[in-house]
């Protein structure tokens, strides 16, 4: 990789903006012995459109999250806190660096900070123990060529036109082999990865309305990745991964059989993907002229892993402390398709006009069918706890 020396030549507005950068990087440094990492606030300085990006996604929340809050004290707890490393190096990424395990620097509580993706060099995803070679110092590595920037030194690095980047995280193996989380390998053996497509260009596609230097710090041609990241809870994202269509629907004298397609069109990865307590349902359901629901059958699309004794594990903290193996997985793979057949069985009644009301309803019957994701995680919320302690009353005179 070819260093870029920083630029000679700035605005008057851009030196000011290096001046307060450089003085918002030396108040930083006054805090919990210092981090080797910049805080995102720093960065937002001079890239101000990406941070707000940044600011709205679930990384930025990675640390905050209420679902990994419930699974971090989990895990704690059952682990005598000795899960605590092994759960903050993709959720507060900066601690494989920093072992601020305790969270007392604010950049580790940022989550996954602009300044540790912009700081890795290079990432080799054989070693599992850590695939990140990290570098924090005044060297920002990006995707973009031929740049300078008035606040830090930057070079061209083809990792972060990589899945592999992502891979460092969105890739769980427990010690005994199982993939807990496999979504960068799922990738990697899909028909996306060999046409060469990876997790950016449908995670961080490029955006007009946005610069990656705002006005006055300098003249910004280059192109904006999105930087917030959407995924799985995304309902643009899940809109478009999936189809399902009836191909077929058949009435015979006790049974509606329905033929249906199922393709997964948009995701690179299976689905779902990510943690296995998510899952797809594919939900079927007869219904009467009147729109009432006569039988509904479901299918589920899941990866289910098991413990040492093969007991499902159902909860987010028993699949990372208790896994063994996988179970079943019938997740749908990167452009898999999958004929299902469901079985509503019918009786006479429910094929005869129905009177309400004086009334009379044709039993016409109709099929329809739905894709939808399903994640039912912990979350602390409040709850009241109220108990009447003492009564006293008395009429009036």
């Amino acid at each position: 990789m070819a260093m870029r020396s920083l630029g000679m030549k700035w605005t008057a507005v851009g030196l000011a903006a290096a001046i307060l950068l450089l003085a918002a990087v030396r108040g930083q440094a006054g805090e919990a012995k210092s981090s080797p990492y910049t805080s995102a606030k720093v960065c937002a300085t001079c890239h101000e459109d990406i941070y707000q990006m940044w600011s709205r996604s679930l990384h930025a929340m990675s640390l905050t999250d209420p679902v990994f809050d419930v699974v971090f004290m989990q895990v704690i707890k059952a682990t005598d806190g000795k899960g605590r490393e092994s759960c903050l190096r993709c959720h507060a990424p900066t601690t494989r660096v920093s072992r601020d395990f305790a969270l007392r620097q604010e950049v580790t509580r940022e989550g996954v900070t602009c300044d540790f993706c912009h700081t890795i060099s290079v990432v080799n995803m054989d070693i599992r123990t850590e695939p990140y070679t990290m570098r924090p110092g005044s060297v920002k590595f990006g995707p973009l060529g031929d740049t300078t920037s008035p606040g830090h030194l930057t070079t061209f690095s083809s990792v972060h036109e990589k899945s592999e980047l992502c891979g460092g995280c969105h890739e769980l193996i427990a010690k005994n082999g199982t993939v807990i989380m496999g979504t960068y390998s799922e990738w990697k053996e899909s028909p996306y990865a060999a046409k060469g497509v990876q997790c950016q260009d449908c995670h961080m596609p490029t955006v007009k309305n946005a610069t990656t230097v705002k006005a006055g710090v300098k003249v910004s041609t280059k192109r904006v990745n999105k930087h917030d990241l959407q995924g799985g809870h995304s309902v643009e994202q899940l809109l478009r991964a999936a189809k399902v269509e009836i191909l077929e629907v058949s009435k015979g004298s006790d049974a509606v059989r329905v033929r249906v397609r199922v393709t997964n069109v948009g995701s690179g990865h299976k689905m779902p993907t990510g943690i296995p307590s998510r899952k797809v349902l594919l939900t079927g359901r007869l219904k009467d002229a009147r729109g009432t629901i006569l039988r509904e059958a479901t299918i589920r699309y899941q990866k289910v892993l098991g413990d040492a004794q093969h007991n499902a594990l159902e909860t987010d903290a028993d699949i990372f402390l208790k896994v063994s193996t996988i179970l079943t997985d019938n997740r749908l793979g990167p452009q898999e398709s999958r004929i299902e057949q469901i079985v509503f069985p019918i009786t006479r009644e429910m094929t005869q006009d129905q009177v309400i009301g004086g009334r009379t309803y044709q039993r016409n019957l109709s099929v329809e069918v739905a894709l939808t994701y399903s994640y039912t995680p912990l979350i602390l919320q409040p709850a009241d706890m109220v108990q009447e302690m003492a009564k006293d009353s008395r009429p009036l005179q």
